[in-house]
């Protein structure tokens, strides 16, 4: 943006009194790349994020041709409809000079991501995770459905149950320490004692959820927290 200003002051001495007479002139340019700037600014500064997150912003280009636009008075910025602007947000940039007005709209593209474990390669049904499998990245929010992690050590040792494709989020329903139907061990724990047995699982568990798990001897099902891959325990 180019500001030129004008500003003259004239003193003039009476008798008595003294007048001052002051003249000025206000006016800007604007190129379309500083036009597209500012929408994404004012998109950016009316956002929430979280304290983990990022917005990025991105305002459709405009024709490289169009002349550099003038306005002799402050720009009024606004989303326009007054629509809560989620994925995207129409700009208005508006000039409201007497002489010249001028009203623009500029589509810009939004983006909330934060940063989650991802899959550095596919990852297909019944594998192992291990660490070199994950990576962290920023993710736009939009395309997680279901709970994500921010640790990948959270995931080492668990068994794939869904296809992850590469650079996409690991979502707890991929994933489980325990998966419903496989084999467990059952570790109960009285003190420094502890006493192993075999049990079924009746639902997928990740690490530290409670699940219900068949004891193959006595044939009841109890509940028990997952503290390993294949392992449940019960007292601890």
């Amino acid at each position: 943006m180019k500001i030129t200003g004008l500003l003259a002051a004239l003193v003039v001495i009476l008798p008595g009194s003294v007048l001052l007479a002051v003249a000025s002139e206000y006016k800007a340019t604007y190129t379309n790349a500083e036009l597209a700037e500012q929408a994404e600014r004012y998109v950016r500064d009316s956002l929430v994020v979280d304290e983990d997150g990022e917005i990025r912003v991105q305002a459709t280009q405009l024709d490289p041709r169009m002349p550099a636009r003038h306005c002799g008075q402050p720009l009024v910025i606004s989303i326009a409809g007054n629509q809560i602007p989620e994925r995207q947000a129409t700009v208005q940039i508006e000039c409201a000079d007497t002489h010249e007005p001028w009203r623009l709209f500029l589509p810009v593209r939004i983006q909330q991501v934060r940063p989650v474990v991802v899959a550095r390669r596919n990852l297909n049904p019944g594998q192992v995770i291990s660490m070199a499998d994950l990576m962290v990245s920023q993710v736009d929010t939009h395309q997680i459905r279901d709970s994500v992690f921010t640790d990948p050590e959270l995931l080492v040792g668990a068994r794939v149950k869904r296809r992850v494709a590469a650079n996409q989020p690991v979502q707890s329903r991929q994933t489980c320490f325990v998966c419903r139907g496989e084999d467990v061990t059952i570790l109960t724990v009285y003190g420094n004692l502890e006493i192993r047995a075999t049990g079924v699982a009746r639902a997928d568990g990740l690490l530290g959820e409670r699940i219900v798990v068949r004891n193959s001897r006595s044939n009841k099902d109890i509940q028990a927290v997952v503290t390993s891959t294949g392992e449940v325990t019960i007292g601890r």
